[in-house]
């Protein structure tokens, strides 16, 4: 009897035991919901690019003539006007050839002038002789020899004048070749590129040497670079934000000027078709912007936001919360009872955060983004809390 005792207060023990354990550490599992409120707001839909900053007129003045370089007139960053002198090129053997074109040109002028008297005195002559011979005063001989004397002297002057003709287009081009010499700008700009030294002998046979390179700096192009996922949701006319590094702090707007019809290759004349299809496809998007203060520089880098689409006032929730099946949207809805309800709901515009809610919802209602357990809390605490391990 006394041993059943024993073990029924051993029992009365290991029950109570059990339920302390279950009172003290065991947690509940209940399930915490992480909501946030349906609410109105704007929804403003972009397309982020990166662009390269870039004139919109670059001109690169080379040399049509062979030659050293003499003088220099311009030097890297210097503002010039159209028609101003940026170099001179010994002009030694144009001129030479100018002159001697010249020379030759004097010569027929002169020996045409001498060409038109003879063939003056031979029509003289030859129209005595015909009147002569028609009075029978005078041979027949003498007749022809006359005929043929002018039939010569003006023969001479048709060529004399045919030699002039042709020294005066080598004349012409010799004084082109002379003017080559010296290179004027075609524009106002700035020059941003002198890649020749005073001295430096040019050769032009082979291919156009480049002395300067000039560009209006005072208007800019941005040449965005516009992925292919997203080309089609785009639009000349556009509005368009951007910045540049070195003033990441202000933006400025403008306006989409056009896109480019063919990939950025092909723009850039590298094109290759059936190049590999793993290469990333972009186009260009092009802007034109003032530049009066100077502060883009050629080669600068910006950041671009294209606008595709904008809404304000409009009931809004996290696409977080969203959840789809059999090709409809739903959201789960905490209601008043802590009960979840899930409704299916009809959505507009999304900024790739947020998404415009039509219909479904009203303005207030709590939506659930997520939810956690007892136990899924009090994990996350105790990682919080766990000191790292010295290494």
């Amino acid at each position: 009897m006394k041993y059943n005792l024993k073990v029924i207060i051993s029992i009365c023990v290991l029950i109570v035991g059990i339920a302390f354990y279950f009172l003290v550490f065991k947690t509940s599992d209940q399930i915490h919901y992480i909501t946030v409120p349906v609410s109105k707001g704007n929804i403003n839909q972009e397309v982020s690019a990166t662009g390269e900053v870039a004139p919109i007129q670059l001109v690169t003045v080379g040399s049509q003539v062979s030659g050293q370089i003499e003088t220099l007139y311009v030097k890297l960053g210097q503002t010039i006007k159209k028609g101003d002198l940026i170099a001179q090129i010994d002009s030694t053997t144009q001129q030479n050839t100018y002159n001697t074109e010249q020379a030759k040109l004097e010569s027929y002028q002169a020996q045409y002038e001498a060409a038109e008297v003879q063939l003056a005195v031979a029509k003289s002559q030859y129209d005595r002789e015909v009147t002569l011979y028609a009075q029978k005063a005078t041979s027949k001989a003498s007749l022809e020899d006359s005929q043929s004397t002018y039939a010569t002297a003006k023969s001479s002057v048709v060529e004399l004048k045919s030699l002039i003709s042709q020294t005066q287009i080598s004349l012409n081009t010799a004084k082109v070749n002379l003017g080559y010499t010296k290179i004027l700008s075609p524009l106002d700009g700035t020059v941003v590129s002198v890649p020749v030294e005073e001295g430096q002998t040019v050769n032009a046979a082979m291919s156009t040497p480049t002395i300067v390179q000039i560009a209006d700096l005072t208007e800019m192009k941005i040449l965005m670079e516009i992925s292919e996922g997203d080309i089609n949701k785009i639009a000349p006319g556009m509005t368009v934000t951007y910045s540049v590094l070195s003033s990441s702090n202000e933006v400025f707007t403008t306006t989409l000027k056009a896109i480019d019809p063919g990939l950025t290759t092909l723009t850039n004349g590298t094109y290759v078709q059936g190049g590999s299809s793993d290469a990333a496809i972009y186009y260009y998007g092009r802007l034109e912007v003032p530049n009066t203060e100077g502060k883009l520089r050629i080669g600068m880098t910006t950041q671009d936001m294209i606008k595709i689409a904008y809404k304000e006032d409009v009931l809004t929730i996290p696409m977080s919360t969203l959840s789809e099946h059999n090709g409809k949207t739903y959201v789960r809805i905490l209601e008043n009872n802590d009960k979840v309800v899930e409704k299916q709901i009809t959505t507009g515009l999304s900024d790739g955060i947020n998404i415009e809610v039509t219909s479904g919802l009203n303005e207030g209602e709590f939506v659930v983004q997520s939810q956690m357990s007892d136990q899924q809390i009090n994990s996350s605490v105790n990682s919080m809390q766990r000191p790292g391990r010295m290494m």
